[in-house]
């Protein structure tokens, strides 16, 4: 948060320089002055050079750790806009075990049952829209939810409306009301002063389309570097007929990696049952030889992607109830901390 302050102060001042304030100026909402108040704090660094992270409740991280044999040095949680509120008591637990850096995937809908499928869950919703948060009707309940995120004495990693470039979340619906979206509430957590908050913009891998037409799709939601701190990918193998090995995601990270030119978020990992223990072998192989992979986040959460398709593999097994799989994961953690 802090580079990104810099980098708009650095851009409001070249504007006023040049005497001209453009159209994107004003649907950002960010003023030279507060973006030079925000950087004057800095964020909390990471505690390792790749720390690893796990979606669980901090109140149930204990029993994780057991299972597992590692302790994670990350928590991550789902939020949804739908449920109005902060999340003080996640954080404040949290902190309270110690952790000093989180991950909130934040998402601007009211979520759709799974049962209804991913045409239902992918149409727009009035009042969550893109367009609709970039024309001010969230800026309530956002700057209210940023002063939260503030108070947490530790770095927070905001992945707002992940995925976009799929179809199966509304919020992919508008690439330049996303654009507009995401700058405002930049500009809305800098008066805020939620300058521990770092902005991952997370997509999806889209390993079914080839990598000239992933590229160009995916291009067309990025807020621009001024705006965000790290970019995101899920890396979830589904099994089955998607049966994503792991070298079928080297080259979308290097793509990522080469393109945006930011420090990359592994924000959603998984794996089906089937060849568990040889993918996280594979996994722990890639995470050694790849460049530019700032911290991993494990999530076995119920999947709305198994649902939705008919062809993949069985994700539901635990990694708290396998010790082959817990020991590969276990080697994966200490790894990134040593």
């Amino acid at each position: 948060m802090r580079q990104l302050a810099l980098n708009l102060l650095s851009a409001g001042l070249a504007t006023l320089l040049l005497g001209a304030i453009t159209l994107a100026a004003v649907h950002n909402d960010v003023r030279p002055g507060q973006a030079r108040d925000a950087a004057v704090v800095s964020a909390p660094r990471p505690l390792t050079a790749r720390p690893f992270g796990v979606y669980v409740d901090p109140w149930h991280v204990d029993e994780w750790e057991r299972s597992v044999g590692a302790k994670p040095q990350l928590l991550a949680k789902f939020e949804a806009f739908s449920n109005n509120r902060t999340i003080d008591n996640f954080l404040g637990e949290a902190q309270r075990r110690g952790f000093r850096r989180v991950m909130v995937s934040w998402e601007p809908w009211r979520p759709v049952p799974t049962a209804l499928g991913s045409f239902a869950q992918f149409q727009p919703q009035p009042g969550y829209r893109n367009g609709d948060i970039a024309r001010g009707v969230q800026d309530a309940y956002i700057t209210h939810f940023a002063a939260s995120l503030a108070r947490f004495p530790g770095q927070v990693d905001l992945r707002w409306a992940h995925e976009m470039n799929g179809r199966w979340y509304p919020w992919s619906h508008g690439p330049a009301s996303y654009r507009a979206a995401w700058r405002r509430i930049v500009g809305l957590f800098l008066r805020a002063g939620a300058d521990n908050v770092r902005f991952v913009w997370s997509v999806n891998p889209n390993l079914y389309q080839r990598s000239a037409n992933w590229q160009r799709v995916t291009r067309r939601y990025w807020p621009g570097s001024r705006y965000v701190d790290a970019v995101g990918m899920t890396m979830i193998d589904f099994g089955g007929e998607k049966d994503y090995r792991v070298s079928r995601f080297a080259p979308r990270l290097d793509v990522l990696r080469r393109t945006y030119r930011k420090p990359i978020v592994l924000t959603e990992v998984n794996t089906a049952y089937e060849g568990r223990v040889g993918w996280l072998r594979n996994f722990h192989r890639l995470l050694a030889r790849t460049p530019g992979i700032s911290a991993v986040y494990w999530s076995q959460l119920p999947s709305r992607g198994t649902t939705h398709l008919n062809d993949a593999g069985f994700l539901d097994w635990d990694v708290q109830r396998d010790p082959r799989a817990a020991a590969e994961l276990r080697r994966i953690v200490r790894a990134g901390s040593s």
